[in-house]
């Protein structure tokens, strides 16, 4: 078996919080969702259960900056080149009509691709203030009406950066589900038409959709919380003007989350281990995926980060392996070879308590063309509330993206955290949704893996995130 550098207990996080803001400026926090995220659909927030966590947090440490708590809403499956672009969209916004004022300063926390549209916003960044090119927002061309932000100053107004499990190198699932693009196609085109038929029983059709394409799945969180999403949005005479008009909002943030992906789904391509050849002859280099970044502007987007002092921290998770592999790599999983199937070849104790779901996305990122990064023997890494020594593999993943692509050529360690893809942004247990709101639940265990991810280690993970992202007041 390849090895990596071994990780040590973790002590509390150490970060100096060097950067001291005047009393009267804030620090903004941003979350940013990985792919086919959100900000909420409905009921269902992407990172559950953060903002009350945020509050208790604030009221504890009164002696940091004032800090504001935003939700960025990007597009669920569109190109990272994209995504970054409304990422600076939004910030550019905010920093021109003074929600960002003064001497506020902001943290980008991003998880899974939104890592990566942090990476490629930065970089963009960086070259259009070389080039003195302003950015132009609320008003368009005129110039009495246009609005004009100089990049440069978006750049220096970040000061910190967080990854949560993102994909630096690439993952597995990616390459695989490019392979077998057709099937998503009609999994998206089936629900999409279930939600936006009129007068359609939409749980009766999902119901429908999900049991002829695999009864496995019939009874995982994944497909209950897309039951639950279904419901929400289904008309229904009981309910006041009110609830009537936010199942109207649900089904058509549902429809138009779906019509996104729809259309776009090229995020799949930049998510690769292997870039694929899709690049027409002229196009621009700067459409690049920072997971497919070379050496040369590897080191160089590590300049840019060093001389505007941008410090990050970084998170990787590693989920429970249901498999009993012995072959590194690991062959592929091959849907013309039967033998390769997760359910074929899963080990029975190690998948105890494991769902189809889990086991399906874990055995897909397992195989494939993804490789230990470069130098990654010099990177630094230590265990989150564990005291064993761990050996990361190239199959040990948390169920979407390698644990080894996770790990950034920061300063501090990446934390290393037994927990899968969705457990770490409040996905990790079933919580009742309010009474009224058409769901049944609001944050689901989506990747049932048997992590031992526990609350306590949810408000330690998000403690040292919110500890390190605002710093003391002056």
């Amino acid at each position: 078996m390849t090895r990596m550098q071994r990780p040590r207990q973790t002590q509390r996080n150490k970060t100096s919080h060097d950067l001291r803001l005047p009393s009267n400026a804030r620090m903004h926090v941003i979350l940013i969702p990985g792919f086919a995220g959100f900000d909420a659909l409905g009921q269902l927030e992407y990172y559950a259960g953060v903002t009350p966590f945020f509050r208790k947090w604030c009221k504890k440490h009164t002696d940091r900056a004032t800090a504001v708590l935003h939700y960025f809403d990007n597009f669920p499956t569109a190109a990272v080149v994209t995504r970054s672009e409304l990422l600076s969209q939004y910030l550019v916004k905010r920093i021109a009509r003074a929600e960002i004022a003064g001497e506020d300063r902001i943290a980008l926390v991003g998880h899974s691709t939104g890592g990566l549209d942090i990476r490629l916003l930065l970089w963009h960044l960086a070259q259009l203030s070389q080039l003195s090119k302003p950015i132009v927002t609320d008003g368009g061309s005129g110039k009495d009406r246009a609005v004009k932000v100089d990049p440069g100053e978006v750049l220096e107004r970040v000061d910190r950066v967080v990854f949560i499990s993102v994909p630096q190198w690439g993952t597995n699932i990616a390459d695989w589900v490019r392979t077998y693009h057709p099937e998503r196609r009609l999994v998206v085109a089936g629900l999409r038409a279930s939600v936006e038929a009129s007068q359609v029983p939409l749980v009766d059709t999902a119901q429908h959709l999900i049991s002829s394409v695999t009864a496995a799945l019939a009874n995982t969180d994944l497909i209950f919380a897309v039951q639950d999403a279904l419901r929400e949005a289904e008309a229904d005479t009981r309910r006041s003007p009110l609830g009537t008009a936010k199942a109207q909002e649900a089904a058509a943030l549902i429809s138009l989350w779906l019509r996104h992906m729809a259309t776009d789904f090229r995020a799949i391509d930049d998510l690769t281990a292997v870039e694929p050849r899709r690049h027409a002859k002229g196009s621009e280099d700067w459409e690049r995926s920072p997971a497919h970044f070379d050496s040369k502007r590897r080191k160089e987007e590590q300049r840019i980060w060093k001389e505007h002092d941008i410090r990050t921290k970084s998170y990787a998770t590693i989920g429970t392996n249901p498999f009993n592999f012995s072959d590194d790599p690991v062959p592929r999983w091959d849907l013309l070879k039967p033998w390769t199937y997760p359910e074929f070849n899963k080990e029975t104790k190690r998948s105890a308590r494991t769902d189809a779901t889990y086991r399906i996305c874990y055995r897909a990122c397992a195989g494939g063309p993804f490789k230990y990064p470069p130098d990654s023997e010099g990177l630094g890494l230590e265990a989150l509330h564990s005291e064993k020594e761990r050996k990361i593999a190239m199959w040990d993943n948390d169920g979407i993206v390698n644990t080894a692509s996770m790990l950034w050529p920061n300063l501090e360690k990446t934390v290393l955290v037994e927990s899968d893809h969705m457990d770490i942004v409040g996905h990790y247990q079933r919580v009742r949704a309010a009474n009224g709101s058409g769901r049944e639940f609001q944050a689901y265990d989506l990747l049932k893996s048997n992590s031992g991810f526990t609350s306590d280690i949810f408000e330690d993970v998000w403690a040292a995130i919110f500890d390190f992202c605002v710093p003391k007041r002056r």
